[in-house]
């Protein structure tokens, strides 16, 4: 299997937004798919608590972000969206760009003592 990764800000897409809705039941999936279904959405997971869809998506603009917002999610059963721009992500998975080995990995282990593990 071959993944790719890729920086959205690196192919134009700098603004990321976290997007938390509350979808009325009898939407929830229909909604849950129409987001999976568009080329911005990166996530869409149905969730628990105060919102019950959560998608995650990479716009050009801010302007792209309001279309999506105004646009987009107009007839999906959606009552509430609050809406998060990532500022700075500090940890991804899988990450993005070069990977770093933790300083546990990179610490040099002592060598085993003359004599050690032989019987």
């Amino acid at each position: 299997m071959t993944q790719v990764l890729v920086d959205p800000r690196r192919i134009d897409l700098p603004i990321e937004a976290k997007l938390l809705l509350h979808v009325a039941p009898d939407h929830l999936a229909a909604a849950g798919q129409a987001l999976a279904d568009h080329p911005a959405v990166h996530g869409a997971f149905a969730t628990s608590g105060l919102s019950n869809l959560h998608a995650a998506a990479y716009f050009p603009d801010l302007a792209a972000l309001y279309a999506f917002l105004s646009r987009d999610l107009v007839g999906l059963g959606i009552t509430h969206v609050e809406t998060a721009l990532v500022g700075r992500a500090a940890k991804r998975t899988p990450p993005l760009g070069p990977v770093r080995p933790s300083p546990a990995v990179t610490r040099r282990r002592r060598p085993a003592s003359a004599g050690q593990g032989r019987g």
